[in-house]
């Protein structure tokens, strides 16, 4: 009977921890304020002062800055939030945003 119960106890606190998923978060945050914050002929200073550096560094296009966000609140969940923007002469031209 003991040996039931230890066992019973034992089968219980393993499965409750797999139940448990922690959320995963990568990325730049990017919110719709700071979004909206980013104007045409800005510089590219004043974008990193206000959004920080970016964490994708396009090798390719570097007149593009990319910033995106990645989280997973549940296991069958992924959000997903991208901000592109292109620079001419170290000026803003274009802002793309799928936040």
């Amino acid at each position: 009977m003991k040996q039931l119960r230890f066992f019973l106890l034992l089968i219980t606190t393993v499965l409750c921890g797999c139940a448990y998923h922690h959320p995963f978060e990568q990325g730049n945050i990017i919110t719709l304020s700071k979004a909206q914050s980013i104007h045409p002929g800005m510089s590219s200073s004043a974008v990193i002062s206000q959004l920080g550096s970016p964490v994708l560094e396009n090798v390719y296009r570097d007149q593009r800055m990319t910033y995106v966000y990645t989280s997973q609140p549940s296991r069958n969940k992924t959000i997903v939030k991208k901000l592109e923007i292109d620079f001419q002469n170290d000026h803003v031209t274009n802002i793309r945003t799928a936040l």
